[in-house]
């Protein structure tokens, strides 16, 4: 602006006398001049100087010494560890400068730079500045809920436990690090609400995914971390956390109740980014169904076999679909399998899952054909649709795939029950004309249907009692999830009336002056408040807990309140609850089953399989008095039913030992055991106590070591099995053929 002044007074036509034009002139080339020196003086700026960063509360602090002649500054800063790091800059006017937009975030490392801008727009940049955050208070361990079938080419899928505490300004970081743990990268994250998503990249094989987020709540700061495990690149039998922090947990643990001491331990699946799924008994083997309909059998060893086809649901057509926002996968789902055996060796598979028809979604029932072989299993790959509820539902805003039921049981030789939920249509479980929210009655050859109950919200356990008595769970809104025993033409009252209130509020799902009165419904014979997540029941057989006779199991899924993640024990009397018992088992139960070996089995969401049994600790000398109390049997004196070699090693074995594949765990792996020498296998480090042992592996040298290591090879660390001397020959028996 200063030379176009300048330019006018020299280079005006006005008619001056000459001599005031060569004052002019001279005047002007004096100031052009003196500009010139001003702008290279402001070009000379140089970059700020003592520049400082500081972290707290999910914010940078960022301070510098102010410079003369600056009319501004420049921030610009990146996180260090970022797949692609890049610098977002901030304009500023004035050290110092709070970046509160994605930064801080607990444990990251950041690098900050400044600059001063003078007047003609140029600057400088300083030396960068780096600093980690620091941690933040710990969030509860099961702050995240974690999806992932981590395969290259799918999609891993994060979601929150709850709503709350999350709230607008948390922040989601995904790392990509080296199976050490070392050296992790930031990943970019999709939202998809009400998750986060990631999809599995050829390059992130053999990587480790974890996912942190930092939230805010009541004014102080929180940061959850969730570690999924390495990626695969293809199928593989086991999932959960496998990278260098946090350790896998332990496959066998003691778990203590009220009238038993019992043994855990579990086999962990291949899974899908959802929830749902279900098992069933199949002989001695378990039948499991994913979440998107993906079929395998678990062994009583634990080993994973997957079948070949899957339930035909049509997710790749609602992918595709442009409303498929409003109904994220997640919700889309396997409710329930029923096996009903036909002969030897054939079964009719019955499965309650979500199909979309390109338009709407339907609730459907369908079935197909199972085989079984000695260990080979197949399914057919033709399906039959028995029956589809009414109505279709839109893919729109409101639709709700996780309020969906599908509990089934068998009525007779020609008919099964199916509980369906409202699907978050609530008014449609009085509607008359609607299958949601009701217990049917389907005729298996036709698909013909009638309604026996309704007024159910989401129903997510079926069970019948040997008095013919039909219990059924449900979930509650928040609050008053419910015990029902439902009997024809009942009326249990959703929406109209519940023990629960709205979410996030303290009012009654409707408003009414009183909560849960169920004037003229059928009220539950019992309801969890707070909510608990209430999922599976069945009703226990009492061969392995005799204790336990004609109590309800009942599984839940919320962790959210010092009740949830439990297995209940429910004692009643008739129709009249005495008490319920809490087991805590530490996960979401999404099913439940009984074993013809007697054991428990737990389907949890993060696709693990939780196999509960007795601990036999009560059959050594010292019990003597409390067994001929209680009548309890011991192993060794129930006849026909007793444990094999093969489901004894399953139960307290396995969880170390691979014996299908030369492959260490936490021991040595035993395949050729017997007449191998002691503590000599490659690959694996033994104690001192066992490599100074100079003899082979025989079947009585095994059954020696089992009941008494510390006898067998002093020194050694290893305690002793909690079972009798007959199950350690059986198991015994068992490694060695």
């Amino acid at each position: 602006m200063i030379g176009d002044h300048l330019n006018f007074l020299k280079y005006n036509t006005l008619p001056l006398p000459p001599k005031i034009r060569s004052r002019i002139s001279a005047l002007a080339l004096l100031l052009m001049l003196l500009a010139s020196a001003c702008a290279n003086e402001l070009e000379d700026l140089g970059a700020p100087a003592d520049v400082a960063v500081s972290a707290s509360n999910r914010r940078l602090t960022v301070a510098w010494r102010e410079m003369p002649g600056a009319t501004s500054y420049k921030i610009a800063g990146r996180p260090k560890n970022q797949l692609v790091p890049s610098y977002r800059e901030y304009p500023v006017l004035s050290s110092p400068y709070i970046i509160a937009d994605r930064w801080a975030m607990s444990g990251m490392e950041y690098e900050v730079r400044v600059a001063a801008v003078n007047a003609a727009g140029s600057s400088e940049w300083s030396a960068p500045v780096s600093i980690t955050a620091p941690a933040l208070q710990a969030a509860p361990a099961d702050a995240i809920g974690v999806f992932a079938p981590l395969l290259v080419g799918e999609t891993a899928v994060v979601a929150m436990r709850s709503r709350r505490p999350f709230a607008s300004r948390s922040r989601w970081h995904w790392f990509m690090c080296s199976v050490d743990g070392s050296d992790c990268k930031v990943l970019p994250m999709r939202r998809g609400q009400p998750t986060w998503q990631y999809f599995m990249e050829p390059e992130l094989q053999g990587k480790c995914l974890s996912v942190q987020v930092d939230y805010d709540q009541e004014g102080a700061s929180y940061s959850a971390t969730a570690v999924l495990g390495i990626v695969a690149g293809e199928a593989s039998t086991t999932h959960g956390p496998q990278c260098g922090s946090p350790p896998a947990p332990s496959r066998s643990q003691p778990l203590t109740t009220h009238l038993y001491d019992l043994q855990s331990s579990w086999v962990w699946l291949r899974w899908d980014p959802g929830r749902g799924g279900a098992i069933a008994p199949l002989g001695n083997d378990l039948l499991v169904a994913t979440p998107w309909g993906r079929l395998a059998v678990v062994s009583p060893t634990g080993e994973v076999a997957y079948l070949e086809g899957n339930v035909p649901m049509n997710r790749a057509k609602l992918r595709a679909h442009p409303n498929q926002a409003n109904l994220p996968l997640s919700q889309f789902r396997v409710a329930d399998i029923l096996l009903k055996q036909h002969s030897a060796g054939r079964y009719e598979l019955f499965v309650t899952h979500h199909y979309f028809t390109g338009a709407c979604l339907r609730f459907r029932l369908s079935s197909t054909t199972l085989l079984q072989q000695g260990a080979d299993v197949s399914v057919s790959s033709a399906w039959r649709t028995i029956f589809d509820a009414e109505p279709c539902l839109p893919v729109v805003s409101g639709t709700r795939g996780e309020v969906a039921g599908g509990r089934m049981l068998t009525d007779g030789p020609d008919h099964l029950l199916v509980v369906i939920g409202d699907h978050g249509y609530g008014s449609q479980a009085q509607a008359s004309d609607s299958h949601l929210g009701k217990l049917i009655r389907v005729e298996i050859e036709t698909g013909r249907a009638e309604t026996l109950a309704f007024g159910l919200h989401n129903p997510q356990g079926l069970a019948q009692d040997g008095h013919g008595h039909l219990w059924e769970t449900e979930h509650g809104p928040q609050g008053g999830d419910e015990l029902n025993l439902l009997v024809a033409g009942g009326n249990y009252g959703w929406p109209q009336v519940t023990y629960g209130v709205a979410y996030g509020k303290k009012v009654n799902v409707p408003r009414a002056e009183e909560v849960g009165r169920h004037d003229g419904f059928v009220p539950p014979v019992f309801a969890w408040v707070p909510s608990v997540g209430i999922s599976s029941i069945l009703v226990n057989d009492e061969r392995l807990f005799p204790l336990w006779k004609d109590d309800l199991l009942v599984g839940s899924l919320s962790g959210t309140s010092a009740s949830g993640h439990s297995l209940f024990r429910v004692r009643r009397h008739g129709a009249t609850v005495q008490y319920v018992e809490r087991i805590e088992v530490g996960a979401r139960i999404r099913d439940l089953a009984q074993m013809p070996d007697r054991r428990l089995a737990l389907l949890v969401d993060s696709g693990r399989i939780q196999f509960l049994s007795r601990s036999y600790a009560h059959c050594n000398d010292e019990a003597k008095g409390d067994r001929s109390v209680y009548a309890i049997d011991c192993p060794d004196t129930m006849g026909t039913v007793e444990p094999t070699g093969a489901q004894l090693y399953g139960v307290y074995c396995s969880g170390c030992h691979n014996l299908t594949g030369k492959k260490h765990g936490m021991g040595p792996h035993l395949v050729g055991v017997v007449g191998r020498r002691v503590g000599s296998v490659r690959g694996y480090l033994f104690s001192d106590a066992l490599r100074s042992l100079d003899m082979a592996w025989t079947p009585a040298r095994l059954a020696r070591f089992l009941a008494n290591p510390r006898a067998f090879a002093p020194g050694t660390s290893k305690a002793s099995l909690p079972i009798t001397q007959a199950e350690i020959r059986a198991i015994a028996d068992f490694i060695a053929d």
